[in-house]
């Protein structure tokens, strides 16, 4: 991909190794004949209209090429270049942190908390009595009990993890979708995982018709290691999405608007701070 960034001076792209903030550019992909029109979080609207502009009359004598102008959704591809040639990588450019990131946050963190939750609840299992040193043992009862829970804790995790992915969606950060999109996916099969309950061990013979289950310890262990697995791919998917707002974004105060200032430097210095002069229609003396 070839970078050519606008001079003014010039009125002409120019091709550069590096990108600043405050550029407006031109990416070349030859492979798929396209060109994307890139202008950096601190480019400037007027440089940005003579930047599209200008671009639309060189893509216009090539008609082969297809012109797409970067909005808010940046194609992966696109932002992996962007950010090799980016200058000052120590140096991060941060956005306002719009409303859907900052919700994505708290639901970021209830499936961090969710994540860590279900492998402790899980261990539990361990707990059950070894009538022999390669089974455990645990009646039908508090079989249902233990996986009811973990359904249900499971389920839990993944209506957070499907609302983190929507407010994702509605704040239109590819890399945040897909972070999402992943725990989205581990989290329900979880839960199919967990769901499937007896169908996931091999009871030893007479333990559904005694009401006492016996299970092979080497089975509890593979069923824990699976959860535990399921529960770290989740936990990473959404501690990544969660770093990376704030990482990349910050809060923007709003600034309080005082009419009254804005009024008095609106007036030349010499008449600030002074009362309003009262006209009088002058009298001509007779």
């Amino acid at each position: 991909m070839f970078f050519y960034i606008l001079d003014l001076t010039k009125m002409d792209f120019i091709e550069s190794e590096s990108l600043y903030p405050h550029d407006i550019a031109l990416l070349i992909d030859n492979e798929e004949k396209t060109v994307f029109f890139y202008s950096g979080v601190k480019s400037k609207e007027r440089e940005r209209k003579i930047g599209i502009e200008l671009a639309s009359k060189i893509i216009n004598k090539f008609k082969m090429y297809k012109f797409v102008i970067l909005e808010d959704v940046v194609p992966l591809k696109v932002q992996a270049q962007i950010d090799e040639i980016m200058i000052g990588d120590e140096i991060i450019v941060k956005v306002e942190r719009t409303l859907p990131m900052q919700i994505s946050i708290y639901f970021g963190i209830g499936s961090l908390i969710l994540s860590l939750l279900i492998p402790i609840l899980g261990f539990s299992l361990f707990g059950w009595n070894k009538p022999e040193i390669i089974l455990y043992s645990i009646s039908a009862s508090q079989f249902t009990s233990y996986f009811n829970r973990l359904i249900l804790i499971s389920w839990i995790g993944f209506g957070i993890n499907f609302a983190q992915l929507i407010s994702n969606i509605w704040s239109k950060k590819i890399y945040l979708v897909v972070c999402s999109v992943a725990s989205t996916i581990i989290t329900l099969g979880l839960v199919l995982y967990i769901n499937q309950r007896v169908l996931l061990f091999e009871f030893q013979p007479g333990s559904i018709e005694s009401n006492l289950y016996l299970i092979r310890r080497l089975e509890i262990i593979l069923f824990w290691i699976w959860i535990l697995l399921g529960s770290i791919g989740a936990f990473v998917s959404s501690l990544i999405s969660v770093l990376t707002i704030f990482k990349q974004s910050e809060i923007v105060e709003k600034e309080k608007i005082d009419v009254e200032e804005i009024r008095l430097k609106s007036r030349p210095t010499i008449l600030q701070d002074k009362p309003p002069v009262e006209l009088k229609e002058i009298e001509h003396p007779e």
